[in-house]
């Protein structure tokens, strides 16, 4: 009789270890719930028709932006489970990693927004070099075989010229004669001349795609640690005041110095 009794106390202590367990997980759902953090892509989206997986935005020159960020409110602190995968020192970082506020880029490179962007950014750390890197990482569209492609070619380059080989190649492959370009094989070998890599050597690493899983480990981590589901996007993070802020979609290079001036004023 004594030994049936204790058997039910001690059931009785893990149901209400399991109660408290259970009731704990929701009341913290409940306090830190709330309103969803904007991220900075535009509230309102002109209507697509469903003919692609992703639709974009008409656009044939970058001041076609503006329509879609006129009125946008600045980004908010994402949520506390959200973070930046670390920026390694092999990365392809452009500017000094010292100073205080990372831009990270995730992009695919034949998107048109991508191409059109690129030089707009170039001004906009060179502008902000006293403040800002910028690092970019890859995000290739889901089966875009020419988003993979180009992505790999860029690893390619790394690998034959270092960190500033790639920012060359880059420069040159984000050139206006390339602007809506899908970026061909023989636009990837062409430009590797122009920046002095071994053209057979690069058709061969994308060929037997040697750094395609460099490519598709920033895709991951961008959804994994960032909470990061759609190019193009940006994660800025300030070293200082630990602030964050996640900016998705196409935006205006004034809406992102807007955005980077914010991050550098303390609570």
């Amino acid at each position: 009789m004594m030994e049936s009794q204790e058997r039910t106390k001690v059931w009785f202590i893990v149901a209400l270890c399991l109660l408290v367990l259970i009731g704990g997980y929701f009341f913290a759902e409940w306090l830190i719930g709330g309103e969803e953090p904007f991220r900075g892509a535009a509230p309102e989206q002109p209507p697509v028709e469903l003919l692609a997986p992703v639709a974009q935005p008409d656009l044939k020159q970058f001041e076609d932006v503006a329509q879609y960020t006129e009125t946008k409110p600045l980004p908010s602190e994402p949520d506390p489970l959200v973070f930046l995968t670390d920026v390694e020192s092999d990365e392809h970082i452009r500017g000094d990693r010292d100073t205080e506020i990372v831009v990270v880029q995730y992009a695919a490179l034949s998107s048109l927004y991508t191409q059109l962007m690129y030089p707009k950014l170039v001004q906009f750390q060179e502008k902000n070099k006293n403040r800002m890197h910028w690092v970019f990482r890859h995000y290739p569209g889901t089966d875009n075989q020419n988003d993979y492609r180009a992505a790999q070619a860029t690893e390619c380059i790394t690998q034959q010229l270092g960190n500033d080989g790639f920012w060359a190649y880059m420069d040159a492959l984000m050139s206006p004669k390339n602007i809506g370009s899908l970026l061909p094989m023989s636009v990837l070998l062409d430009t590797a001349k122009q920046v002095g890599a071994d053209s057979a050597q690069l058709q061969s690493c994308i060929e037997q795609e040697q750094l395609y899983d460099y490519v598709l480990q920033d895709k991951v981590n961008a959804q994994t640690d960032s909470s990061i589901y759609v190019a193009p996007s940006f994660m800025l993070q300030n070293s200082q005041t630990y602030k964050r802020r996640i900016v998705e979609g196409i935006n205006t290079i004034e809406y992102m110095q807007a955005v980077l001036d914010d991050m550098q004023q303390y609570p």
